[in-house]
């Protein structure tokens, strides 16, 4: 099983990386543990072609219909949602297919995002790092949705800033987040988010195990904000 440290240490050039990708399987448990931004890129470039078969079929993922679960009864069909961290754009189908129409989708990787595309649930879809700047305008969406990307070594809590600015007052943020092994700094930036008047929880799921056909440790809840 491919190591994806090696994407960060310099020891294997671009074109070996992407054969040994090829031939290899992605290991989760190295995935969270990846030091850049840029490493991070190449990994999901590089998995874009295997990532629905390896995590959705092979592994079978909950986190999606987890999500669409917890929304479902709270947020409008025509609602205007962001897919933050959209990846191939399972979460966007499967919010198609409980009937919500108008999904933009943002993601680091190019490649993930050029399967996410070919999907044809997504408005628009644009590259972007979650921590850094976002281009929508202020009080864009009616929620921000993510599955999948607040975990060890993806998006920082910082992230939580600019999705609150994008996200209109009374709008919803809401995303699965690791439970087993939460990731350094959330739940210090729920409560700081809160105390500074930025949002307000309204509600989390139990823990569900996030891979049906996969590995027992893991385990995701569904976390969601109202934004004020």
């Amino acid at each position: 099983m491919l190591n994806i440290r090696d994407f960060g240490t310099g020891l294997m050039d671009s074109v070996a990386v992407r054969q040994e990708c090829e031939m290899a399987r992605i290991n989760l448990d190295d995935i969270y543990h990846i030091e850049t931004t840029d490493a991070l890129r190449e990994v999901y470039d590089t998995w874009a072609d295997d990532y629905d078969q390896q995590l959705d079929t092979e592994l079978g993922y909950q986190g999606w219909d987890l999500i669409v679960s917890q929304v479902s009864d709270r947020l409008a069909k025509d609602a205007l949602i962001l897919d933050a961290g959209a990846g191939t754009g399972l979460l966007g189908a499967a919010l198609a297919r409980a009937g919500y129409s108008t999904i933009d989708g943002i993601d680091l990787s190019q490649g993930m995002l050029a399967r996410a595309r070919a999907l044809g649930v997504y408005r628009r879809l644009d590259v972007a790092v979650l921590g850094e700047a976002l281009e929508a305008a202020d009080d864009t969406y009616d929620a921000v949705l993510s599955s999948g990307v607040f975990t060890p070594g993806h998006a920082p809590p910082e992230s939580f800033f600019e999705l609150i600015r994008i996200t209109r007052p009374g709008g919803m943020i809401g995303f699965t987040m690791r439970d087993d092994e939460r990731p350094e700094g959330f739940v210090a930036m729920f409560g700081r988010l809160e105390g500074e008047g930025l949002w307000r929880p309204s509600g989390h799921s139990e823990p569900i195990l996030t891979l049906s056909r996969g590995d027992d440790r893991y385990t995701q809840r569904f976390w969601g904000f109202e934004v004020l």
